[in-house]
């Protein structure tokens, strides 16, 4: 006679854990669909910077004149959520420096936000 021994079963993951596995993971695709638009756009913007840098009629341009051709430049690339205040450009004897500065805040659920600042430049040398 053998005795009898007590045989665990292994069993899998239960239903709540699986619904905290599921929340997680719906959690950081909602993250990622309100993160992946912005980072696109800041590409266009880096791309337009360094179009701009490569057109030389830019760098005969006021500094109005720049900041208009670059806001037409992002609306050309379907870029509409800029703020205009962030563009900075300064005019010195080495050339002119165009930085934007900008941040973003994206909701995400109820009073949870992510929030992305960018800093982007270009150096202009002078005609």
């Amino acid at each position: 006679m053998t005795p009898k021994l007590m045989v665990k079963k292994q069993s899998g993951m239960t239903m709540l854990s699986w619904l905290i596995v599921l929340a997680i993971v719906v959690f950081f695709i909602l993250i990622g669909i309100k993160m992946v638009p912005t980072y696109l756009e800041n590409y266009s913007i880096k791309q337009v910077l360094k179009n701009m840098e490569n057109d030389r009629d830019v760098r005969a341009m006021s500094a109005g004149e720049m900041k208009k051709s670059f806001l037409k430049r992002l609306k050309i690339n379907s870029v509409y959520e800029f703020d205009r205040d962030a563009i900075k450009i300064k005019k010195e004897k080495s050339g002119t420096s165009f930085k934007v500065d900008y941040e973003i805040r994206k909701p995400v659920a109820g009073n949870v936000s992510i929030i992305m600042v960018f800093s982007e430049s270009a150096n202009f040398p002078p005609p």
